[in-house]
């Protein structure tokens, strides 16, 4: 029998944040740089300069994954403005629950 896409996701069997990359891709290489970046400033560093550092990385990473989340959302919720389009019509009544 197949399994609904929307048991799995709610099961968490899906997620949309899971994936992986080639490392020799253009993201892999940002992401090496980025991380050896990090490694060289946190060698350098020390005490209270190293812990606002370490502060600063660890609110970018926070500000990122709020930044995924609300995208995530933002487009569900226009995928679904669109299927309601496809199976209601253009329907002035969709577009005001939307504003409001």
């Amino acid at each position: 029998m197949r399994k609904s896409i929307l048991e799995e996701f709610a099961r968490g069997n899906i997620s949309p944040n899971l994936g992986s990359f080639k490392k020799d891709s253009h993201y892999g290489r940002v992401m090496k740089t980025l991380s050896d970046a990090e490694t060289e400033l946190l060698s350098v560093l020390d005490g209270e300069v190293k812990e606002t550092f370490q502060q600063y990385v660890k609110a970018c990473a926070e500000s990122g994954e709020l930044t995924e989340v609300d995208r995530f959302i933002c487009g569900y919720r226009l995928g679904m403005l669109m299927a309601m389009e496809v199976f209601c019509g253009r329907d002035d009544e969709i577009f005001k629950a939307v504003e409001e």
